[in-house]
């Protein structure tokens, strides 16, 4: 069962080790199929304060991830894009909704939860992001379609 558990490790390690390897030679080698076009996350105030006021905008679709009642995470989507299907749950948001989300993320996890932007990798905004984790992969896929990767969970206040 040792075995069993030592190998499984070892092929995560692998494609994990792929995973991070592969983008950064995908240009170098000139790969057809292989170009990778990564978004970011750009810390806003701006984006902070609409989230915190709460304030839900127009033309935008909302979605979340986490465990239980308490998201990890909040987006919010620009129509205009589409966010490709994973473990984002799109919700029906209102603003106690939010009001009550945006609070209990405050108080629950280790860090403050902050606003960020998402960009594809033009600078275009495809959207908005609210967490306490402040980093995450963004792939492009092509003009109108992305993915991004769900944040792992953040730390909780009270324990070691």
């Amino acid at each position: 069962m040792q075995f069993l558990q030592a190998d499984m490790f070892r092929k995560i390690l692998i494609f994990a080790g792929i995973l991070i390897v592969l983008p950064a030679f995908s240009d170098a080698l000139d790969i057809p199929g292989l170009k990778f076009k990564y978004g970011t996350l750009e810390r806003s105030r701006e984006v902070t304060k609409t989230f915190e006021a709460p304030r839900i905008l127009p033309d935008h679709k909302y979605y979340i991830h986490g465990w239980g009642s308490v998201p990890y995470a909040i987006i919010g989507v620009r129509d205009k894009y589409k966010l490709r299907k994973g473990l984002w749950k799109e919700v029906e948001i209102t603003v106690p909704l939010l009001r009550s989300w945006i609070s209990q993320m405050d108080i629950v996890y280790d860090y403050p939860p902050y606003g960020s932007r998402i960009l594809d990798h033009k600078g275009n905004q495809l959207g908005v992001w609210y967490s306490s984790k402040q980093w995450t992969t963004i792939v492009i896929e092509d003009e109108t379609q992305f993915a991004i990767f769900t944040p792992e969970p953040p730390g909780f206040r009270g324990g070691n």
